[in-house]
């Protein structure tokens, strides 16, 4: 299952505030999709994983879930 995950927060660069956003393709497979499947859009989440190219030929980095952890 491919989707789209957003984040939005904040960190320190060198002592200064910096607002973050971004937005980063995801790829979940196996029992990890149907935890995917299962939330609510816009649903607050902690997503683990690795980074790897998309393809051989298409160097574009692709989030690939893991683990989801569901925010209280």
């Amino acid at each position: 299952m491919h989707c789209q995950l957003e984040h939005s927060g904040q960190a320190n660069e060198v002592g200064v505030a910096r607002k973050i956003q971004m937005s980063v393709e995801a790829l979940a497979i196996g029992p990890i999709q149907k935890d995917l499947e299962q939330m609510d859009l816009g649903t607050e989440a902690v997503f683990e994983g690795f980074l790897a190219a998309k393809t051989l030929r298409n160097q574009r980095l692709v989030f690939h879930i893991t683990h989801i952890q569901l925010k209280n």
